[in-house]
This record gives C-alpha cells, sequence and structure tokens, in this order.
C-alpha cells in the first residue's frame, strides 16, 4: 500500500463534521471566514488503522469535500 494523499475542498467543505467523527485523529474543524467551520487536514501520515476511517469519512462527506489519492 502506498501513501494516502488527502485533500479538502475548502469551496465544497461546510463543516458538516462527518470526517471529524469518523477519523477525528486526521481531521478537524476549524472557524473560518466562510459561515460554517470547515475542516481542516491535521494529520497527512496514517497508520492502516486509521486508512479505512479515512476512506469511510470520504465516502460519507455530504458535500463530497473529501479527496483521497494513493501515491
Amino acid at each position: 500500500m502506498g501513501k494516502l494523499c488527502i485533500k479538502i475542498d475548502l469551496d465544497l467543505c461546510q463543516g458538516h463534521g462527518v470526517c471529524q467523527a469518523e477519523a477525528g485523529e486526521v481531521f478537524e474543524l476549524q472557524e473560518s471566514d466562510a459561515p460554517y467551520p470547515q475542516a481542516v487536514v491535521i494529520k497527512s501520515d496514517i497508520s492502516i488503522e486509521e486508512r479505512e476511517k479515512v476512506l469511510k469519512a470520504e465516502k460519507f462527506c455530504p458535500n463530497a469535500a473529501i479527496t483521497v489519492t494513493e501515491e
């Protein structure tokens, strides 16, 4: 398995918090200039255990703001 590259499109992110609920060790919600919080990636080098959580967060993000690619 390669390294996962995790990106969040801030134009799409509306701070629903699904990513934080699924993988709180990787994603965090922060206040922003937008009318709602936005997610940020706080840990980009993830373990095998965290991998499935991140992929689940990507799948269930309501706005499809998370993109996960393998390098």
